[in-house]
């Protein structure tokens, strides 16, 4: 092998010990409830949005919840994970015609524990983030439980489903992607109805930021006298 072909493999090595490969370990919490005439209310608003995604088993239209107040955008997609589709599941009483529509339906899936490797993705290494997990149904089968798992081992308190009570988990990325493991009880069809991941990252303050541009600077004069002098 040429000393050019080695080069080249020892650079894609590191590249691959440098990118993280593992996803993050979840510190899990239950959330606000998201019933009732303001139930909408119940979505959190911290830090900045990311996403927020309305699991209807189709892609179609945004769905923008109390646009005058929390104006908050869904996209309205077909989950790869889950292959099935809920269109019953009532919309909890709200009086937020878009919240309601986004409760009413949910997408599930026939199997025990399944593992969604890549359930969220494009995170930025780093970053602290905020998932909020909404499974809801006030139908026949609202007394089922359901919790969520990191993969890892690390999992939320369960939650009825006809309890509207939100699961909201915060982790650190340590990779592009993070795993999510929906837990059932009796081992029956998981199911989301939607979720809001944020960036909650610390905000460096103003004195800070100002330090941090006046060391650049500072460090860009000294660089450009180091140069005149050679």
């Amino acid at each position: 092998m040429s000393p050019k072909i080695l080069s080249t493999t020892a650079v894609l090595l590191g590249l691959v010990t440098v990118i993280p490969a593992s996803a993050a370990d979840i510190s899990w919490s239950t959330g606000p409830t998201f019933n009732g005439p303001n139930g909408h209310l119940g979505i959190l608003t911290n830090g900045s949005l990311v996403e927020a995604i309305n699991l209807a088993g189709s892609t179609g239209a945004s769905l923008t919840v109390d646009p005058s107040g929390l104006n908050i955008t869904f996209s309205t997609v077909d989950s790869p994970f889950l292959s099935g589709v809920w269109s019953l599941a009532g919309t909890g009483g709200n009086n937020d015609a878009a919240w309601g529509t986004i409760l009413n339906t949910f997408e599930w899936i026939p199997e025990s524990t399944p593992t969604f490797s890549n359930f969220l993705s494009n995170l930025t290494v780093g970053h602290q983030y905020q998932l909020q997990l909404f499974t809801a149904r006030s139908d026949a089968f609202g007394d089922r439980v359901e919790s969520f798992s990191d993969g890892a081992g690390h999992v939320s308190d369960a939650v009825r489903g006809d309890s509207y009570s939100s699961i909201v988990g915060n982790f650190t990325a340590d990779a592009l992607t993070q795993t999510l493991q929906p837990i059932v009880s009796n081992n029956l069809h998981p199911f989301l109805n939607a979720y809001v991941l944020r960036d909650v990252s610390p905000v460096p303050e103003p004195e800070t930021y100002a330090m941090l541009l006046a060391g650049l600077g500072l460090l860009g004069f000294m660089a450009r006298r180091r140069k005149e002098k050679i």
